[in-house]
């Protein structure tokens, strides 16, 4: 879920306890609006294993420390240094707990960089050179039909253009980069998934390829 979307809603529940003054209510509207968010993108994207159980936790943690943080706030609101020392403080916790959540997730795609062949028709860095190839493959548990609606979906939030679904496989264009995912049903109802990315710079395609694997 968005950094932003996060902090948009965290706002309007400041908002709602400082008019209303219910610190256990506003608990409830915190965890209950990400427990919404992510059935609805489990309707629209398709469910993971142990979906509804990661949920189910994950609102009752929200609704625990909401509930600490509001009862924070209506306990200080008269006090400015520890009413707006808390809400930074959350804040500045939200955005390292992102960041950190990045930077242990995305080392652990299963992936691997190889150079693309000659006959490749992704840009090359250099006349006579060929591009950097990123790729990435996992098995979901999801069909190859929503897989590739993953795959649109993640071109589409990362500002790709001219994206273009044929069947289960997806492709489009960043830049100097070109992306292609590629998805394969299988016999138990699932997906495998193969993606690729290739451009000029190392870094954007790496980052690139990490940032489409996020999202599928």
């Amino acid at each position: 879920m968005g950094l932003f979307l996060k902090f948009a809603i965290l706002l309007l529940c400041i908002k709602h306890l400082l008019d209303h003054g219910r610190p256990v209510t506003t608990a409830f509207i915190y965890a209950g609006s990400f427990l919404v968010l992510g059935l609805l993108g489990g309707l629209f994207f398709g469910w993971a294993d142990y979906a509804l159980l990661a949920l189910l936790i994950n609102f009752l943690v929200d609704a625990a420390t909401g509930l600490l943080f509001f009862w924070f706030l209506q306990r200080y609101r008269d006090r400015f240094f520890w009413f707006y020392g808390v809400i930074v403080f959350v804040i500045a916790v939200n955005i390292g707990a992102h960041f950190w959540m990045s930077e242990l997730t995305w080392p652990n795609f299963k992936s691997e960089e190889r150079p693309a062949t000659a006959s490749s028709s992704f840009p090359a860095g250099s006349p006579g050179s060929p591009p950097n190839l990123w790729s990435h493959h996992e098995v979901l548990n999801v069909s190859a039909a929503v897989c590739a609606q993953r795959g649109v979906a993640a071109l589409d939030s990362l500002s790709f253009s001219s994206v273009v679904r044929n069947g289960t496989y997806v492709y489009g264009n960043s830049g100097a980069n070109r992306a292609a995912v590629k998805c394969v049903e299988m016999d138990n109802g699932g997906s495998f998934l193969y993606l690729a990315v290739a451009g000029r710079d190392k870094d954007s395609v790496e980052k690139l390829r990490n940032e489409i694997a996020w999202n599928m």
